[in-house]
């Protein structure tokens, strides 16, 4: 059940991607990310996904972690709010539930572009659009139901490229001339309209701001590069250790932190130690004001 916006008792909204991060990259398994999500919980600190997954997918995951508040779904291709959320009644569409804002053109439209391109260009690629629900369980090690889920898109088509470094050029300047953005992310190309994660967040924190929310501190948790101007863009930028034992690469001066953990174990190595800095650095405010 969806849950109206509470203040939280510490002024923090928690930005994260899911796949090799909030999620084990092999296993999907969050269980050691639990204890943080729980601390998160009892400060009624906004936790909003920010993930390449489908709306299908994190209504059922948002109710495995606990999560009912807003997400933001195909790598910035959608918002969706649940209904109440903000206490107001909202303009935009309404599917399930959840109001939607789209920053990316329908998921149709874009199979159609890209079809296109395949009959004009003979670029050898395979979406999600021409894939079985089968293909795609094999292709992701989801789940059969998973798998269902994630062909249930709304704005973004990803997409295994099986062509040449030179065709895949010529593919992007086309895409980019119909308007397109591609992103890569941990496992497929994503292909959609030109938004990301960040523009998504910084339009989600307008509606903090709506809502009376002002003046907390953003902090988001990556490990992809189409997580990479997400982080850029929150106060606080986290990349979760790969499996590889890389982090996220990013060309900036920006300080950024690097968790020791992996996944889900770092995701909640990173938390922990921000809300204990954040803890003692109250205590130590209150001290001296006292």
């Amino acid at each position: 059940m969806h849950t109206a916006f509470k203040h939280p008792d510490c002024p923090l909204v928690i930005y994260t991607d899911l796949d090799g991060t909030l999620l084990d990259h092999d296993s999907y398994a969050f269980a050691p990310a639990l204890p943080a999500l729980q601390r998160l919980a009892t400060l009624n600190v906004p936790v909003i996904p920010v993930t390449s997954k489908t709306l299908a997918e994190l209504r059922v995951l948002g109710r495995e972690l606990n999560l009912h508040g807003p997400c933001i779904v195909e790598n910035g291709g959608v918002i969706a709010v649940p209904e109440g959320y903000f206490g107001d009644d909202s303009p935009l569409p309404t599917q399930e539930g959840y109001h939607l804002e789209y920053l990316s053109p329908h998921y149709e439209t874009i199979v159609g572009h890209l079809n296109g391109l395949r009959n004009r260009f003979g670029f050898r690629f395979n979406g999600f659009a021409d894939l079985s629900t089968d293909a795609v369980a094999e292709r992701t090690g989801l789940g059969t139901g998973e798998a269902r889920r994630a062909r249930q898109r709304l704005c973004s088509e990803p997409l295994a490229w099986d062509d040449s470094d030179t065709a895949f050029e010529q593919f992007t300047t086309e895409l980019n001339a119909l308007g397109y953005t591609l992103v890569r992310g941990g496992r497929f190309y994503h292909v959609l309209g030109q938004t990301d994660k960040a523009r998504a967040i910084n339009k989600l924190n307008a509606m903090f701001a709506r809502a009376g929310f002002t003046g907390y501190t953003s902090l988001a948790l990556g490990d992809s590069p189409n997580d990479s101007r997400m982080l850029l863009t929150a106060d606080v930028a986290v990349a979760v250790r790969r499996k590889d034992g890389s982090w996220l690469d990013l060309d900036t001066d920006k300080a950024i932190i690097q968790t020791s953990a992996t996944g889900p174990d770092g995701w909640n190595e990173a938390i922990q130690h921000y809300l204990d800095s954040s803890a003692a650095q109250r205590a130590a405010e209150r001290t001296q004001h006292g």
